[in-house]
C-alpha cells in the first residue's frame, strides 16, 4: 500500500515538473529539457527498493550500480568489486525517496530518503543517479548512514521534486538550450580499486554538482544546484566513521 501511494505521488510530480518547465519556457531565459523528470527518478528507486525485496539486497545493488559506482562501507570502496559474490543479507532494507533533485538536462539526479530493517534499525539514504543510453538510470554513488533521516512535520508521502534551472543562451541569456549530443552517451571512466579519499562531479550543463571526502573519523558529502536563478545547496551531510 505504501509503495502505491508513493507511485501515485510520483504521477502527481511528473505533473508538476511538466507545469515548472511549461513556466520557466514562458520566462523566456531558461528551458527545461524534456528529459529532465524527478518522476522518473522516483521510479527508478522505487524499482532498485523492490528488486531489493524480491532477488536480494546486494542482487539489486550489482544489478543497478553503474560501472563506476562508489559504495560507502563506510568509506568509499569501489561498487561493483565489493559487491562481487557479496553472500546476502537474511532480510533486506526497505526505503523510498523523499525529495529528489535532478540535472537541466535530466542526465544525472540525487535521491534521499529514510531507510528500515525489519529488525528495527533506520538511517537515510543518497543515491546519485546516471541516465543510461537506453533512458533508464543507473546509480553512481550510494550514500547511506544510520542517522534517522530529518523530520520536517509534512506528509511522509509527499515527494520534493525539484529540476535544475538551464544555463542560459545567447547575447543578453536569450534562446533555447544548447542540444548537442546526449551527454548520457560520453564514456564512462573506470575507477580504481580501491577509490581515493575524495571525489567530485557535475553535470554535462553544470546545473547539479556534488563532492564527497573520506577520512579516518568522518565522511562528507554535499550536493548543489542552480535552482530559481542562483547557486543552492540540497544536501550537506557528515557522517561520523566509528571503528567497527
Amino acid at each position: 500500500m505504501i509503495a502505491r501511494r508513493l507511485i501515485l505521488a510520483a504521477g502527481a510530480l511528473a505533473c508538476c515538473a511538466t507545469l515548472a518547465a511549461a513556466q520557466q519556457r514562458g520566462g523566456g531565459r531558461m528551458a527545461v529539457l524534456p528529459g529532465a523528470n524527478p518522476s522518473a527518478i522516483v521510479s527508478a528507486e522505487l524499482a532498485f527498493a523492490r528488486m531489493a525485496r524480491e532477488r536480494g539486497q546486494w542482487a539489486a545493488f550489482r544489478e543497478t550500480a553503474d560501472e563506476d559506482a562508489i559504495l560507502f562501507m563506510p568509506g568509499p570502496v569501489n561498487a561493483r568489486a565489493w559487491l562481487r559474490n557479496r553472500p546476502e543479507p537474511a532480510q533486506a532494507l526497505s526505503w523510498a525517496p523523499r525529495a529528489v533533485y535532478v540535472s537541466c538536462d535530466g542526465v544525472y539526479a540525487v535521491s534521499t530518503g529514510p531507510w528500515t530493517h525489519p529488525g528495527g534499525a533506520s538511517g537515510t539514504f543518497i543515491t546519485l543517479w546516471r541516465r543510461q543510453r537506453n533512458g533508464s538510470f543507473k546509480w553512481v554513488i550510494d550514500f547511506g548512514d544510520d542517522t534517522p533521516y530529518p523530520a520536517d512535520g509534512g506528509d511522509d508521502l509527499l515527494i520534493d521534486g525539484k529540476v535544475a534551472d538551464c544555463p542560459a543562451r545567447g547575447p543578453g541569456g536569450g534562446g533555447g538550450m544548447d542540444r548537442r549530443d546526449d551527454p548520457a552517451r560520453l564514456p564512462v571512466v573506470a575507477i580504481p580499486d580501491p577509490p581515493p579519499a575524495s571525489g567530485e562531479g557535475q553535470s554535462h550543463d553544470g546545473s547539479l554538482r556534488w563532492r564527497w571526502s573520506s577520512g579516518p573519523a568522518e565522511r562528507h558529502l554535499i550536493v548543489t544546484m542552480r535552482y530559481q536563478q542562483e547557486e543552492r545547496t540540497v544536501i550537506d551531510r557528515t557522517v561520523a566513521i566509528t571503528a567497527p
